[in-house]
Parts: structure tokens; sequence; C-alpha cells
């Protein structure tokens, strides 16, 4: 059932007008001395009795309406501050938003003015296709923007300068990067403490580990558990001294004289957003050479 106050309002009035009529017959009655024959005392505490018990039922009625009154009107600014604070609590979500957008703007920014040498074009993820023969990675830039079939991808994330992959095609306004763990991926590294050498590829999952192969025999009693392994910089695709995983296992195999070691990537693929394309300042100019080498 719907609370109505006006209705409860003139309810209260109906079922006080009945009362209110019968005190003013009693006053009238005593204001035309129909009580003459009773003694003056009487008479008056009888009339102060009656006097007092309308007073105070006029007063309850009053007060009820107006008590009434007094929560509609409560209701009403309830129901308008409720709405106020939803729509502020929606502004909040959207400036924490903003400012965690804008922190990871400002963490791209200054990595981009970064390593010498290098032209980083910054570009966006907009799209990962697992289905293809690779499993692709979509950039919004191209070859309008200066981006070339195999520059390297890189990432900075977490304040790490991480590999992601290379250009595999390059569109005019958009290119795809086969990433790091693809098992077509195959990157020349170094340990960085222990300077062994060997060839890091992929798993074929973000999640599966990335294997380093053909480590000296000798290295399996000086690597160690976290060890970090970046580019050795001997291919002319990628960059030296860049972030590729670190050690998660080593594992010795019998007649062999290398080792494999697992590796755990230092980029949270899940996690990345923007990404720079290496470009060198000696590379040809973006109008040039359609979606070929630089």
């Amino acid at each position: 059932m719907s609370y109505d106050p006006l209705k409860v309002r003139e309810r209260g009035r109906r079922a006080a007008a009945p009362i209110l009529l019968a005190a003013s017959l009693l006053c009238l009655t005593i204001s035309t001395r129909s009580l003459v024959g009773l003694p003056e005392r009487v008479g008056v505490t009888v009339l102060g009795f009656f006097q007092k018990g309308f007073s105070a039922l006029g007063g309850f009625v009053s007060d009820t309406l107006d008590s009434i009154a007094e929560l509609r009107r409560l209701r009403r600014d309830y129901d308008e501050l409720s709405a106020k604070l939803e729509r502020f609590t929606a502004m909040e979500r959207g400036m924490a938003d903003l400012r965690a957008e804008n922190g990871r703007l400002k963490e791209q920014l200054g990595f981009a003015q970064g390593e010498a040498g290098y032209e980083r074009i910054a570009a966006r993820i907009v799209a990962k296709d697992p289905g293809n023969l690779y499993s692709t990675i979509v950039i919004d830039k191209g070859v309008e923007s200066g981006i070339r079939k195999n520059m390297p991808i890189v990432a900075f994330q977490d304040g790490i300068e991480g590999l992601v992959g290379r250009v595999v095609e390059a569109g005019l306004g958009t290119s795809l990067v086969v990433p790091l763990y693809d098992q077509s991926s195959y990157v020349a590294c170094r340990l960085v403490n222990e300077r062994h050498e060997g060839l890091v590829a992929g798993s074929g999952g973000a999640d599966d580990p990335l294997v380093m192969r053909f480590v000296k025999k000798r290295a399996k009693d000086e690597v160690q558990f976290g060890d970090l392994v970046s580019t050795s910089g001997y291919e002319s695709v990628y960059p030296p001294d860049i972030a590729v995983g670190r050690v998660k296992r080593v594992r010795v195999l019998e007649y062999q004289t290398s080792v494999e070691i697992d590796l755990d990537p230092v980029l949270d693929f899940s996690r990345i957003e923007y990404v720079f394309a290496f470009k060198p300042l000696s590379a040809r100019p973006a109008g040039e050479g359609g979606g070929g080498t630089p």
C-alpha cells in the first residue's frame, strides 16, 4: 500500500471535527450559564478539565499533521541527496580512471624521451588475434607514422623497459606485431650478470615460459633464480640491453654441451596498452620503401 501524507492529514482532520464540535457545544452551554445550578468551583473544574483535554488533543493532532509534513519533506530531501551522492560517486570513479590513465601516459612519455640513436614511435594496442598463424598483436600505427617491417616493439611497465616483439607486417595505419612468446620468435640474448649468451624463443602462449637455448653448460653453476636476461644486440633487429625475462629454472640436458633456461617474461602481456617501435635515426623517411625492412 502506498503512503500518502495528504490523505493521512485529511483523515486526521475528519476525525478531529466531531471532537471539536462537541467542545464547541460544551463551551456554548457553559457560556450561556446552563450550569448555573452547579457550584461555581465544580463548574470551573469541569470546564478546566475539558479545556485542557481539548487543548492537548488539538495540539496532538496539529503536531501529528506537522510531523507527517516534515517526514514528507525529509523523504524528498533524502531522495535528492541520494541522487547527488550517486552522481558524485560516478564522478569520483571517472576522476580515478583519468588519474590512472594520466599516470600511465606520463610514465610512457618519460620512457619515450630515452635512449639516443633511436626514434621511438608511440602506438596503442588495438587488437589481438590468437587465431592467426602468429599470435599477433595489432597496433594503431603503420607506414604513415614511420613503422616498418621487423622494427622491434618494446613497452615500459612498472619501471622496466621490456621487449614485446617485432613488426611482421606494416599497413598504412595499423601494423601486426608477433609477440616474444610466439613459437616463431627468436631473440639473441645474454644473462646480464653472468654474460652467458643464448637464443630465446617463445613457447606459444603468453602464460608459458620463454626458453633460452644454447647456453654453455658451465653456466648451470653460476645462474641464479631471478637473474635478468636482456637482448645482446648482436642482431640488426633488436637493440642491446632490452629486458626479456628472468630465470625461472635451469634444465641440464644429458649428452648435450648446453643447458636450457626457462624464463618468466618481464612484461605482463595481458596488461600492456601502449608500446613503442624502435626506429633507428639513420632509417629512411616514412614515405619510402613500402612495408620493407628499414
